[in-house]
């Protein structure tokens, strides 16, 4: 496979998405080729049946090695999103020494400390992020070079069950293949979504998935806070399916006709849908069906709003909305009602090289383009081994490699042997 190619996956609850990319000079990504297959083996963010899913990205390799005319994949990137993620605050103390001065050595043991004190059997540490540093009790962000007695660093650290971890090794170790990177789908979805000016001054990012609704607050161009609600766009198509129609007819009855609000039904009609037992039609008022949808999207989302409400900042740049689930009609409007916060839909087409096709403008490839393009910055970071040199880009905004963390998924580093 070409040094400069990308393999990334989307493992989602729905449907697993293969993509193959290259990055030019210029910082847009070349998309090469897209697979994708509808599956049911992952679930908030987990994979639940590791044969079924291993099968499948192994079938979507294949036709992407075709597709993208590719020889051999041995590696690829995956963004991870779970429910049991949170983000929680934790400080480190070292001394100094007399005389001696902050290294890059220093802050990176430091980081390990706090990754190893934040760890344990059933939870395991997925980023260590720096807010800031303290040295004899003042401020900085940047401490390498500075003298004193003692440092304290201070740290946002997102961590989750074990098992997360677990299920991703064993689906790809069925496969032989090399998990090179794994970024957070939050910071995937914001490189790609979000501008640094909105991330200095305040944003959140509410990515409506289909198992998951997840939020992640920004403030001085650092994760803030992170919630991963474990009730997603599919739930309203169950709830809507106890009607007694199939998911299948209930989901293009939510997609075609469905509203946010009931407020946003002008003139209500009704809609004649093929039953899932029986022969009778089953009636469904287009009033009634806004209801079914407002009074889930209320339960999905109380708990973001909650955090929102609670932040100690505010979010001057607003809200910024993405996923599968943010099609529904007038989501939007319901987003901005709720949190009285300007809104707008999440967009990566300038990411996308000037002859990409239409379809990738779809939301749902902004996750693989993340990855892709925050693998990217770690390659350059840490290339691979076969690789000799690394040609140096120019950035059209902000390098991504200044928001990369040393602490990304370090745990897939003993795992060379994979594809052996």
């Amino acid at each position: 496979m070409n040094q400069n190619t990308y393999i990334a996956l989307d493992l989602g609850s729905s449907r697993i998405t293969a993509m193959a990319a290259e990055v030019l000079e210029s910082g847009a990504v070349k998309v090469l080729a897209t697979e994708s297959k509808a599956a049911d083996d992952v679930y908030h963010g987990i994979i639940e049946h590791t044969s079924g899913a291993a099968f499948k990205i192994s079938e979507l390799l294949k036709l992407l090695q075709n597709s993208a005319k590719i020889r051999d994949i041995q590696q690829v990137c995956v963004a991870l999103n779970a429910k049991s993620m949170k983000l929680s605050k934790s400080s480190t103390t070292r001394f100094i020494g007399q005389g001696k001065i902050v290294t890059d050595a220093l802050l990176d043991e430091m980081k390990e400390e706090c990754e190893r004190k934040n760890s344990d059997e059933n939870n395991i540490v997925f980023d260590v992020i720096p807010v800031s540093f303290e040295i004899d009790g003042k401020i900085t962000t940047d401490p390498v070079g500075q003298s004193g007695n003692q440092i304290t660093g201070n740290y946002h650290v997102v961590k989750g069950n074990a098992r997360i971890l677990q299920q991703l090794k064993s689906c790809f170790v069925r496969n032989q293949i090399q998990i090179e990177y794994a970024p957070l789908s939050v910071e995937a979805l914001s490189t790609v979504l979000t501008e640094e000016e909105e991330r200095q001054n305040g944003c959140a990012l509410i990515d409506f998935g289909a198992s998951t609704t997840t939020l992640a607050v920004y403030k001085n161009d650092v994760l803030q806070d992170l919630l991963v609600v474990p009730l997603g766009s599919k739930n309203i198509t169950y709830d809507i399916a106890e009607l007694g129609i199939e998911e299948s007819n209930a989901e293009r009855l939510k997609c075609l006709t469905g509203v946010a609000m009931e407020k946003f039904v002008e003139k209500p009609v009704y809609v004649q849908v093929a039953p899932s037992s029986g022969t009778d039609p089953v009636r469904i008022s287009t009033l009634f069906l806004a209801q079914i949808i407002n009074a889930r999207l209320d339960e999905m989302t109380e708990p973001v709003f909650k955090v929102l409400e609670e932040l100690s900042f505010p979010l001057e740049s607003g809200i910024i909305i993405t996923g599968g689930g943010a099609r529904l009609k007038f989501l939007k409007e319901f987003v901005e009602e709720k949190s009285g916060l300007k809104v707008r839909w999440g967009n990566h087409s300038d990411w996308l090289e000037d002859q990409a096709p239409d379809y990738l403008a779809d939301s749902s490839y902004s996750q693989l383009l993340g990855t892709i393009l925050l693998a990217n910055e770690n390659r350059r970071l840490h290339p691979l081994k076969s690789e000799n040199t690394t040609k140096k880009g120019q950035k059209n905004k902000k390098k991504i490699t200044e928001r990369i963390t040393d602490g990304f998924l370090r745990f897939f580093d003993d795992e060379t042997t994979w594809n052996k």
